[in-house]
């Protein structure tokens, strides 16, 4: 199992490493999309120099990754092989056409005929048409087949994507050169529709197809995975549709399910732990975020009610971005409780989900004169209980890795 520990402030890392060491997992201790680079004001370069300094603060020699996530085009593939990283996401969203599962049988049939090549569609054909696929597990099995429509809207649904995974994967190659290649893997995660078992399985052979070997797929699960908070939704359904994904990588490439929004997604972390058989990479940052906010609200709560005031009044813009369903009536007035009530808050959905997707906005608040409004109070803070600080995160990361069933290092071994 793998575990992508993103640090959005570049002060977070030493409290992750000092949970890591503890437990037998590789880490991504350098993880950040492109989003939220902007947000935060960093670049792929100023992510990996600042892991790199806490690995070194914390002496830490096991081996990490850094991971450029939700990349959308190759310039930005580019930028990030450029900085260093050793793992690049792709994201599919804007390469993916809904709409062949959608329109009618005629215009497929058409729209096949005109846009994929006629010895293209042999092979496709050759490859999926009228077979009966089973897969086997330990926790039984389910088979996949398809038809002549059902090839061709899978085709039509596809095509672009792989065509631009090819491109982006022949980047890394020519880009690494004689080196073990950067970690690719792909993303359909914030698409706004679910990644079918169907569609994995399609998306799979045709990459194995291609020759093009990936070591991470993260599909659109069944039910919610929103900012900050638990899983909501039918767990059952979940569990039945994570396992037939976990078979389809397992025997179509062996690679990884990657779980994104990650965050507290407590009540699943036994069952992803069971089903996976540690064909797993969970990925986190956002609530590291909110671990420093309720650092802040217990360190120097004036700053917090500032900074809690501020984001309400962005809340509404912000939910245009993310999907989240905060009910702001549920939120008290801070004027009513103590400091001492503070740091207790940022265990209620409500607010987490207020701070998470508000946190942008936050640290690129600016005075009339041109300066950070919170910024560098927010950091000023952090350092001066840095050590505190770190050993929150530590605590939190750790409470995530016992619940993954992830094993403990032997004392010994914490020794080396």
């Amino acid at each position: 199992m793998t575990i992508g520990t993103g640090d959005r402030l570049g002060v977070a890392t030493p409290g992750h490493i000092r949970a890591i060491k503890k437990f037998q997992v590789h880490p991504a201790l350098a993880q950040q999309s492109v989003r939220e680079n902007a947000q935060a004001g960093r670049s792929f370069a100023q992510v990996i120099q600042d892991a790199a300094w806490a690995v070194f603060q914390e002496n830490y020699q096991e081996g990490y990754g850094a991971d450029a996530d939700h990349l959308k085009s190759l310039q930005e593939v580019k930028e990030a092989l450029d900085a260093g990283v050793s793992m690049v996401t792709l994201d599919l969203s804007d390469k993916l056409n809904p709409e062949a599962f959608k329109e009618s049988k005629e215009l497929i049939d058409r729209k096949f005929k005109e846009k994929i090549d006629e010895d293209d569609a042999k092979v496709i054909f050759h490859l999926f048409l009228d077979k009966e696929f089973v897969l086997k597990g330990p926790e039984g099995e389910f088979s996949i087949c398809f038809d002549e429509e059902s090839v061709k809207r899978s085709t039509l649904f596809f095509y672009k994507a792989l065509d631009f995974i090819e491109e982006v994967y022949e980047l890394i190659r020519s880009h690494t050169g004689n080196r073990p290649l950067v970690d690719f893997e792909i993303s359909m995660d914030e698409t706004p529709f679910l990644t079918s078992p169907e569609n994995h399985f399609f998306f799979a052979l045709e990459l194995s197809h291609r020759g093009v070997h990936i070591q991470s797929f993260a599909p659109r699960f069944v039910g919610e995975f929103q900012k900050g908070i638990d899983f909501r939704g039918d767990r059952e359904a979940f569990c039945r549709q994570f396992y037939h994904h976990v078979l389809i990588a397992q025997d179509y490439g062996n690679y990884k399910i990657s779980i994104h929004s990650g965050s507290d997604k407590f009540s699943l972390f036994s069952d992803m732990r069971r089903l996976s058989k540690g064909f797993l990479h969970l990925k986190t940052a956002g609530t590291s975020w909110l671990e420093a906010m309720r650092f802040i609200a217990l360190g120097n709560p004036p700053l917090y009610r500032e900074m809690h005031s501020f984001a309400l009044s962005r809340f509404k813009e912000a939910s245009e971005l993310s999907h989240v369903t905060s009910d702001l009536s549920r939120i008290p007035n801070l004027e009513g409780l103590s400091d001492g009530e503070l740091p207790p808050l940022l265990d209620q959905e409500d607010f987490r989900q207020l701070l998470h997707i508000t946190y942008g906005y936050l640290l690129n608040a600016k005075d009339k004169a041109g300066n950070n409004i919170f910024k560098d109070r927010l950091y000023q803070t952090l350092i001066q209980y840095e050590e505190d600080y770190w050993f929150v995160l530590e605590k939190h990361l750790g409470k995530y890795l016992n619940l993954l069933g992830v094993k403990r290092k032997s004392k010994g071994d914490d020794e080396k």
